[in-house]
């Protein structure tokens, strides 16, 4: 399965993306707890890309879901930069958790950022229920 998606480079592109991992999740009949992550590093990956990221083109911020083998990665691609020094413009700096979260729930993590991109690439064992 390979799913593929441009997103506004807005907030309301989180629970967009949300959908589409969770119609992903019901396909291949995962359990709740594999789904709950999937759902929560993908919010995180978004929500980023739409903080600190900016528009790849006019469509947005790329997000791309495949399942391999006994695997599901997901991939949030944006045209900005990851900042030497976490950012945030939450009050209190009262952000820069995202992708510490997603590290710890996710079996896979790879930050990837170059000069014009930064691609951000989560995988997951495979649990259904």
């Amino acid at each position: 399965m390979k799913r593929e998606s441009w997103l506004p480079a807005a907030p309301e592109s989180a629970p967009e993306a949300r959908g589409i991992v969770r119609a992903a999740a019901t396909e291949l009949r995962l359990d709740a707890s594999t789904t709950w992550d999937l759902l929560l590093a993908t919010t995180e990956a978004v929500a980023n890309a739409v903080e600190h990221g900016k528009p790849c083109d006019p469509r947005g911020i790329y997000l791309c879901l495949e399942t391999r083998d006994d695997t599901i990665g997901i991939e949030v691609r944006d045209c900005g930069q990851v900042p030497p020094v976490p950012q945030t413009r939450k009050p209190d700096q009262q952000g820069g958790r995202g992708i510490p979260i997603i590290a710890t729930i996710m079996d896979k993590l790879e930050v990837a950022p170059s000069r014009d991109t930064t691609r951000v690439r989560f995988e997951k064992r495979l649990a259904t229920a």
